[in-house]
C-alpha cells in the first residue's frame, strides 16, 4: 500500500533527506520491497506485528548500510507517529534525572523536549536518529572515558513477535538488560525506553586543521586524555589535496557530568596544525538549504546538543540532502595506531576528496574522509565495543 500525505510527512519529519524513508535507505544503496506501515498506537502496532505479512522489519531513519532491513514481500514498520515523550524527570546536581519516550523518537526530539533541563552524556553525530536504532546497532559519539549510547538506556520495552510487551530495567533485571539494549532487532520491535539525563552542559570546541598525519597517530594515546571527547578526521591516507594531513576537535564538556572523569582545562596539542577560527560548509547540507544552516563555525562554545553534533543548530535539525556511504571497524584501543597504519597502508592508492573545511572548489575522490572515534567498553552482550575501542 502507498502511504498518505500524513504518513509520508510523519516519516520525513520535514527533515530534507528522508521523504523516501521506508523505499529506500538513507544513502540509497539499499532499496526495500516490504509494505510500509506507519502504526499511529502501540495497538495498532501490535496487531501489525500479529497480523502483518512476514518477514517483518523495523526502519527508523534508514542510516543502516548493509541488506538487515529488507523484506521484500513482507512488512517493513516506520514508528515515526510514535514518537511521544512519555515521562520526563529533570536531574539534580546529585541525582541523574531520565527522560522515557516512545520507540520512534529521535535525538533531536530529545534534545528539543529538554532544552536546558538536563542533557544526555553523549550523542550520535547526526542527531536525526531514532534512540531506539541507534541503540540496537551500538552507535556511538566519541570520547575514552564515554560509552556507547546503549549505555544510558535503563529501561527497554519490546513488542515480541507474538504482539506481547516485555521490558527489562536495572531494577527487577539489570543482567537482561545487559543483554537486551544493543539487539540489532533480535528481541522485538522497541516500543518504548527510558534514558539518563544528567544537568544541562555546553561542550568547548577547539578543532585544529593541517595537522601532520604521522605526528598525530604517534601522539594519539596522549591526545585522547587532553578533552572530554576527540574526533580525528583524515582525507590524507591515499592521494588527493589532504595526502598525509588530519583535522581533529577537542571538546571539552563544561560541566562534565562525572567531575572524577574530567579532562584538564584545553592547551594546544603539540602535533602542529593551526586553530581553525573561521567558519566552514555543514556536513551533509546543500544549496537548498538556508544560508544559516549550510554553514557553521566548529571552534566555539555551544550548547551541548549543537557541540557533540554535526547536523543541528540550536536544537534544529539541518537537513541530511547530501549523502555518503559509511561503514566503521572497531579495534580494541590498545591496537590503534598499528590499525590506522594498517588502514593508511591500504589506502595509500586510493583516491580522496579535498578535506571537509578547505575554501574553494573541491576535489571528489573514492573515499571523502576516515574519522577515529574512541568508545569506552560497556559490555553488552551484542555490542561491537564491549571493550574499550577506536572505531
Amino acid at each position: 500500500s502507498m502511504l498518505d500525505e500524513e504518513e509520508r510527512r510523519a516519516v520525513s519529519r520535514d527533515c530534507r533527506g528522508y521523504e523516501a524513508a521506508l523505499e529506500r535507505n538513507w544513502c540509497g544503496n539499499i532499496h526495500f520491497g516490504g509494505n510500509p506501515v506507519v502504526p499511529s498506537t502501540l495497538t495498532a502496532l501490535q496487531a501489525t506485528i500479529q497480523q502483518a505479512a512476514p518477514p517483518i522489519r523495523i526502519v527508523g531513519r534508514g542510516h543502516s548500510f548493509t541488506p538487515v532491513a529488507e523484506c521484500a514481500g513482507g512488512t517493513l514498520i516506520s514508528l515515526a507517529r510514535l514518537n511521544r515523550v512519555l515521562d520526563f524527570q529533570e536531574p539534580t546536581p546529585s541525582n541523574v534525572g531520565c527522560i522515557t519516550i516512545e520507540g520512534g523518537t529521535t535525538y533531536s526530539e530529545v534534545a528539543k523536549f529538554m532544552g536546558q533541563r538536563g542533557a544526555l552524556r553523549n550523542l550520535p553525530s547526526c542527531p536525526q536518529f531514532t534512540v531506539a536504532g541507534a541503540i540496537a546497532t551500538g552507535t556511538h559519539g566519541s570520547g575514552v572515558k564515554i560509552q556507547n549510547l546503549a549505555a544510558d538506556v535503563s529501561m527497554i520495552e519490546f513488542v515480541k513477535a507474538d504482539g506481547s510487551l516485555v521490558r527489562f530495567d536495572r531494577e527487577e533485571s539489570p543482567e537482561l538488560l545487559v543483554g537486551a539494549r544493543v539487539h540489532l532487532g533480535c528481541v522485538g520491535i522497541v516500543s518504548a525506553l527510558t534514558l539518563d539525563v544528567v544537568p544541562y552542559f555546553d561542550v568547548a570546541t577547539y578543532r585544529y586543521d593541517d595537522v601532520p598525519l604521522e605526528a598525530a597517530i604517534d601522539a594519539l594515546p596522549e591526545l585522547w586524555t587532553l578533552c572530554d571527547s576527540l574526533s580525528v578526521w583524515t582525507s590524507g591516507l591515499g592521494v588527493g589535496p589532504g595526502a598525509g594531513l588530519c583535522w581533529m576537535s577537542f571538546r571539552h564538556f563544561s560541566p562534565f557530568w562525572d567531575e572524577t572523569a574530567a579532562a584538564p582545562a584545553h592547551t594546544p596539542p603539540s602535533v602542529g596544525g593551526h586553530l581553525l577560527t573561521r567558519s566552514i560548509k555543514r556536513y551533509c547540507t546543500d544549496d537548498a538549504d538556508a544560508a544559516p544552516m549550510r554553514s557553521f563555525t566548529p571552534t566555539g562554545t555551544k550548547p551541548w546538543h549543537d557541540g557533540l553534533t554535526l547536523t543541528m543548530a540550536g536544537a534544529a535539525e539541518t537537513s541530511m540532502a547530501a549523502v555518503d556511504l559509511q561503514a566503521e571497524f572497531f579495534v580494541p584501543l590498545e591496537h590503534a595506531q598499528p590499525a590506522i597504519r594498517a588502514a593508511a597502508a591500504a589506502a595509500a592508492r586510493w583516491t580522496f576528496s579535498t578535506p571537509w573545511g578547505y575554501q574553494g572548489e573541491a576535489d571528489r575522490g573514492l573515499v571523502d574522509a576516515f574519522e577515529f572515534r574512541q568508545v569506552k567498553g560497556d559490555g553488552a552482550w551484542l555490542s561491537p565495543t564491549d571493550v574499550d575501542c577506536l572505531g
